[in-house]
């Protein structure tokens, strides 16, 4: 097991010395006793630690960042929480602080997350990154938190029509086409080319721009889409909307769910004799999903890669804020398709 790398607490602590003498050390102006130097240095290079061109920081303000997470389904969350955190732990040493709110939808309200915004505004944060709510409500908050001086990035949705600094996504017409293509290769020998869809909740921006680009993709490589079923990111109506599909199109050949809400269409598929003929296209990776790939079920996913959102929101947005590092735009993650001959490399 790969030891924990040294940080500037751990040499300070083992030496008994201040943070401000491992940080002058390498500084060879500095007024330091020669003897307490090339102790430190020594420390320093028997355990390989080097200087982050980031410890300037150490005598400077504290940066602050808040972290509003209202989200539907808590294990595509759960990584964007995850990388924000991972990102968060990695610049600890630099003199930063995160105050994270995790909202869930159904147990927390629209208005409680707004309101974690003002309080952000008026504790007046350095730095603020919004995941999982895409309502123009939010709009005049973001563009209050910029006037105010306060950094904003984006998670999933873009909200480009704001004052938002940058935003951290998927490019969801990319994978919208994917699906379509991945139907189209699994049908390519059936006659039958009845495609359903179940999106999330088609309001947001989101899953409006999956359901066009699947819809044009579906033209390009000749799969036949009947309809498209709302799922509202909700189990409950995810197994209705399911039942509902296959009680309107008994023959239904191809499914595209364009949520990680797609446990209970797997369940429904077990359950019918012929639930492994029918091609399925999902997204995301996360345990529960995993035998569905394994046993056949699901014939690939597209992993959206919400670590790594959650992972350069908050990265990026520290350097911005405190190394004059600008982001702005979008910043794209890399969607891949996941099967069960390379899922091992996901788990």
């Amino acid at each position: 097991m790969q030891e924990k790398r040294k940080t500037i607490y751990d040499l300070a602590e083992e030496l008994g010395v201040s943070i401000a003498a491992i940080s002058r050390a390498f500084d060879p102006d500095s007024k330091l006793s020669k003897e307490k130097r090339e102790l430190i240095l020594a420390t320093a290079k028997k355990y390989g630690y080097t200087p982050n061109r980031m410890a300037s920081r150490l005598s400077m303000n504290e940066i602050k960042i808040g972290v509003l997470n209202l989200s539907y389904i808590k294990v595509y969350y759960s990584e964007i929480i995850d990388g924000i955190r991972d990102a968060y732990a990695n610049l600890k040493d630099y003199k930063i602080d995160c105050d994270m709110r995790v909202l869930q939808r159904g147990e927390n309200s629209l208005d409680e997350a707004l309101t974690i915004l003002d309080e952000f505004l008026a504790a007046h944060y350095d730095g603020v990154i919004i995941c999982g709510v895409y309502e123009d409500c939010v709009i005049p908050k973001i563009d209050s938190l910029i006037d105010a001086g306060i950094q904003v990035a984006t998670v999933q949705y873009d909200l480009g029509h704001s004052k938002r600094t940058f935003s951290c996504l998927s490019n969801y017409n990319v994978i919208g086409e994917m699906a379509a293509q991945l139907c189209g290769m699994l049908l390519r020998d059936v006659k039958n080319r009845k495609t359903v869809m179940f999106t999330g909740n088609k309001v947001s921006p989101t899953h409006k721009t999956l359901i066009e680009a699947f819809r044009n993709g579906a033209k390009k490589y000749n799969v036949d889409i009947v309809a498209v079923y709302d799922t509202k990111d909700d189990p409950e109506c995810a197994r209705e909307m399911v039942t509902r599909a296959f009680e309107e199109y008994p023959d239904i050949a191809a499914i595209y769910a364009s949520s990680a809400n797609s446990l209970p269409i797997c369940q429904y598929l077990e359950n019918i004799k012929h639930g492994k003929d029918i091609a399925f296209v999902a997204s995301d990776v996360f345990p529960d999903l995993h035998p569905y790939i394994e046993n056949g079920y699901i014939d690939a996913t597209i992993y959206q890669e919400p670590y790594k959102m959650g992972y350069n929101a908050f990265d990026k947005l520290f350097h911005s804020i405190a190394d004059n590092k600008p982001t702005s735009g979008a910043v794209m993650s890399t969607p891949r398709v996941v099967m069960s001959s390379n899922l091992h490399y996901y788990k």
